[in-house]
């Protein structure tokens, strides 16, 4: 820990928990860490990028000029290519955590060793920075620290050991007394071959060999065959099942000098390491400074890549306020429909300024309203943490935070409902949200009885227009809201396009002027699998009410049958089969009553 910053209220974008939850930034909904924004985002080469990736999506800075910067290194890296600099990069080692694991005197050998594998490689990579923006210039600036911590760690050796233990961990020439005990135990492999021709010419036994082991040491090993010959100097160290092992004063003499050489040996590099590490500890600062310039450049060039590959444009920022977006996309559910190959995604403007501060969005369950608001939101946040955007074109005035209310989850440990639940977070936007908020309300209502749910509905979006003024996307199937930008002139209505073409619907994805005329809600209950006699009863309930709204007429019961004429009696399918007679069939008026009854069942499930 070297410094500590403190987050003023008015220093970053507000960003709830809930907007964070529900426009999956970091996580899905299911808690999965794909498909989200920082997966499709995070193409970084070190954990350094990564990391600093996370941050910036998730603390964005309300000053606009940190995210213009970031736009114009961007744009230089485009322009120059980013693809060295993303390739040097992938070298490095991750300084931030080595540093951090040197100032707890823990740093692996392996870590420092790459470490300084990455300062050799430093002037190359500078080298692939280009200087035509000054978030480049001053990055780049910082990737020369001192010279002196490279000739520190020049100490390690090329390839040392995993462990300290097992020696072999300080480069040869670093430290005279480690070289001498280190040529003592080098010398050992020549002494002992010396010491097995010179005792087998001594004893005449041919088969005699000189060995070491850790757990006897060094010693003589003579077969049980040959024991007669063993002269009166050798001492038994071992008796084995068909050989003896012995030790000789000369042996003896050199196992002491050769094992303790070897300890001495390695209580010397543990010296010499400790030392090390405290040497390194003054420079945590520069190590510091370098790993938050690698870390930026290698965010940029992942961002530059992205905005190149996935074709998003250069936000422009405006001082007052606005969010102009046009052809705007999700960047998520487009990459998504890229991978699956379904199709090109439906691009849509969003324009919203001082005379339009909300959008009742109206349209069909599954036509695009949450995609086209979420993608709103996305947009937004991406341009103020300096990425370019899934957009033909973005211009943007100042946002102070982004909050939604969307979907419906409950909380049981802590005693609330989904109801509970929605009006809280829709509460917390109401008391928060100004104008230069962006609020997304989806549904906001739905989980009390209608005419509850249309009055709040009604009054927290009159709220967000006279009070709050904040720019809102307010997506509903409160009909009823419709006429809720006649009596107010900062919001207009626009509905997602959808075609029905007999019983089918065909979703057209595109943002359209208006209300939309109906919701399509038995369709998609259709598509969504429901039984045949479900969607019959469903769309003669739907029938009545509507010509009884037509009339006037009080409201009739959703739970009684259909009408007679499609409820009463037999469906087609039904009549069908209890016509036949399997008796009297031939096999050929079988098959024919067979493929009969298929065609009946598909159109009864209509």
């Amino acid at each position: 820990m070297r410094t500590l910053e403190v987050a003023r209220a008015g220093d970053l974008i507000d960003l709830p928990p809930a907007t964070l939850r529900n426009l999956e930034l970091t996580q899905t909904l299911r808690g999965e860490e794909a498909p989200t924004l920082l997966s499709l985002l995070d193409t970084c080469r070190s954990g350094m990028g990564s990391r600093a990736l996370r941050q910036w999506l998730t603390s964005p800075a309300r000053d606009r000029s940190v995210a213009a910067a970031r736009h114009a290194a961007i744009a230089a890296l485009a322009d120059a290519g980013f693809a060295p600099l993303r390739d040097a990069l992938a070298q490095v080692a991750d300084v931030e955590r080595i540093a951090a694991r040197i100032a707890l005197a823990s740093a692996r050998l392996r870590e420092l060793a790459g470490l300084r594998d990455t300062l050799r490689a430093l002037p190359a990579l500078r080298a692939r920075v280009p200087d035509a923006a000054p978030l480049l210039v001053q990055w780049r600036a910082a990737l020369a620290p001192d010279a002196g911590i490279a000739e520190l760690l020049g100490a390690i050796a090329d390839e040392p050991a995993v462990l300290l233990r097992d020696g072999g961990v300080i480069a040869p020439g670093v430290d005279a007394e480690l070289d001498d005990l280190r040529g003592i135990a080098a010398h050992c492999d020549a002494f002992l071959l010396d010491l097995e021709q010179r005792e087998r010419a001594r004893t005449g036994i041919a088969n005699l060999r000189v060995m070491f082991n850790k757990v006897h040491g060094f010693h003589i090993e003579v077969t049980a065959s040959q024991a007669g010959k063993v002269p009166a100097d050798y001492q038994r160290r071992q008796t084995m099942k068909n050989a003896e092992r012995y030790i000789t004063p000369e042996l003896k003499a050199f196992e002491d000098k050769a094992l303790s050489a070897q300890e001495r040996a390695l209580a010397r590099e543990k010296w010499l390491y400790e030392e090390l590490l405290a040497a390194l500890r003054p420079h945590l600062g520069e190590l510091g400074a370098l790993a938050r310039a690698l870390a930026a450049l290698d965010a940029l060039a992942a961002l530059a890549e992205r905005a190149t590959t996935l074709a998003w444009c250069r936000p422009e920022f405006l001082p007052y306020p606005c969010i102009d977006i046009q052809a705007g996309r999700h960047p998520v559910v487009e990459a998504r429909l890229a991978e699956t190959g379904g199709g090109a995604f439906i691009a849509n403007h969003c324009r919203l300024g001082a005379k339009t501060r909300m959008l009742v969005v109206t349209g069909p369950n599954m036509g695009g309203k949450s995609t086209f608001m979420r993608q709103v939101a996305l947009i937004v946040l991406l341009a103020s943490i300096g990425s370019y955007v899934p957009a033909e074109a973005c211009r943007l005035g100042p946002i102070d935070a982004i909050h939604t209310r969307i979907g419906a989850s409950d909380d049981l440990a802590g005693a609330r409902s989904t109801f509970m639940v929605e009006m809280t977070e829709a509460a917390a936007i109401l008391n928060a949200a100004t104008e230069h908020s962006l609020v997304l309300m989806d549904e906001v209502g739905r989980g009390t009885s209608t005419f509850d749910g249309l009055a709040l509905a009604g009054a927290i979006a009159a709220h967000l227009h006279d009070r709050n003024k904040a720019f809102t996307l307010f997506a509903t199937h409160y009909f009823e809201l419709t006429e809720f930008p006649g009596r107010h002139a900062g919001a207009i209505n626009v509905h997602v396009g959808a075609v029905e073409s007999g019983d089918r619907i065909v979703f057209l994805h595109q943002i359209e002027p208006g209300p939309a005329s109906r919701s399509y809600g038995v369709q998609v209950a259709r598509l969504a699998g429901m039984p045949g006699s479900v969607i019959r009863q469903a769309r003669a309930a739907l029938e009545s009410l509507e010509s009884a709204s037509r009339a006037g007429q009080p409201q009739i019961d959703l739970f009684a049958p259909p009408p007679a004429s499609e409820a009463a009696g037999p469906s087609a399918t039904e009549a069908a089969l209890d016509a036949l007679d399997p008796d009297t069939l031939a096999p050929r008026e079988a098959l024919d009553a067979l493929y009969r009854l298929k065609q009946l069942r598909a159109r009864d499930a209509k």
